[in-house]
């Protein structure tokens, strides 16, 4: 081969790999393009990032949200969510979720990791909003899956959902209804005192308050994601990255970390345990749907095991506990 034809193919070898190497989706750890301030508390790097993730955390040295989720990618996964047929339209915004995002990215949510486990978090906290306030169905405009956030309460309550077992530490208030409501909905008094105390907010008294501002409503959804049912038991964040470390307990009743054992923390045995059904299969689509629409793809959400809880034994069986 001539010396001419040598380069040629030299340089068209370097195209070629360039070319491959720009459609590759970027999950190496990046600077941040948010100033930190940084110091160290007892020999550990902390940060501090201003509005989005303040208050000395060593989860602020990592990338923000925004490092990597901007507002088309919201409009992307979820479309619909302002359809006419939607029922909250002008509600949910990207906005909103930043700023409820900010109040608890200091404590790990989508900071913990590297980016890819960063952007599997948020797509998987995502998902679970997704699926629960969709009103997509099969021959949807643009697919059952694109339609979530198509609602911000439950639209025909059939009970009001007040529990007297907690009447001395959660009393329901006379004429409050404390039916679903939120990103992921919130239900019984009960469910709202521990998230007021938690937000520092007057939800027992004033349950409407999560369906008129959706910054409190994506609170709401990410304290539940972020706190344990039990103090014995992971939050479906510390099930999700790796955090939580199973007991023999735990590996005995098929309960791993990842995307599966968040369904088991949040829903239990409502969608976990019986097999590969239309509950569970739901939230596992929409989570597999946003990691593509993320650029993740959804070969990252892990084999059958760890993807779904088909087979795993509730950690709060519902005949020992209040829905």
């Amino acid at each position: 081969m001539k010396p001419s034809s040598l380069v040629s193919a030299a340089a068209l070898a370097v195209v070629v790999l360039l070319s491959v190497a720009s459609v590759q989706p970027a999950f190496d750890d990046q600077v941040s393009a948010t100033p930190a301030l940084v110091k160290k508390v007892k020999g550990k790097k902390v940060c501090d990032k201003g509005w989005e993730c303040k208050g000395w955390s060593q989860y602020c040295c990592n990338l923000t949200i925004t490092d990597f989720f901007q507002t088309y990618q919201f409009e992307e996964l979820f479309s619909n969510r302002n359809a006419p047929v939607a029922h909250a339209v002008g509600f949910w915004d990207y906005k909103s979720f930043i700023l409820a995002a900010s109040l608890f990215q200091p404590q790990g949510f989508c900071t913990t990791g590297g980016k890819l486990m960063q952007m599997k978090e948020l797509a998987a906290f995502l998902g679970h909003v997704g699926s629960k306030t969709s009103c997509g169905y099969g021959v949807a405009t643009g697919g059952p899956l694109a339609w979530g956030l198509c609602y911000n309460r439950e639209m025909s309550p059939m009970q009001s959902y007040c529990d007297d077992f907690y009447k001395y530490t959660y009393p329901c208030t006379p004429g409050a209804e404390y039916y679903g409501r939120g990103a992921l909905p919130i239900y019984w008094n009960y469910n709202y005192g521990a998230a007021g105390e938690a937000l520092k907010v007057d939800l027992l008294n004033h349950p409407e308050y999560i369906e008129q501002n959706a910054t409190l409503a994506f609170q709401a959804a990410i304290w539940r994601w972020m706190t344990p049912i039990k103090k014995s038991q992971p939050s479906a964040h510390e099930a999700f990255v790796g955090t939580w470390k199973p007991t023999k307990n735990d590996t005995e009743s098929k309960r791993f970390p990842g995307f599966g054992t968040t369904m088991n923390v949040l829903y239990g045995d409502g969608v976990c345990g019986q097999g590969d059904i239309d509950a569970m299969n739901n939230i596992v689509s929409h989570y597999q749907y946003y990691l593509d629409l993320m650029g993740v793809g959804r070969e990252e959400a892990g084999p059958h095991e760890v993807l779904t809880c088909a087979e795993q034994l509730a950690f709060n069986p519902i005949t020992q506990a209040s829905s």
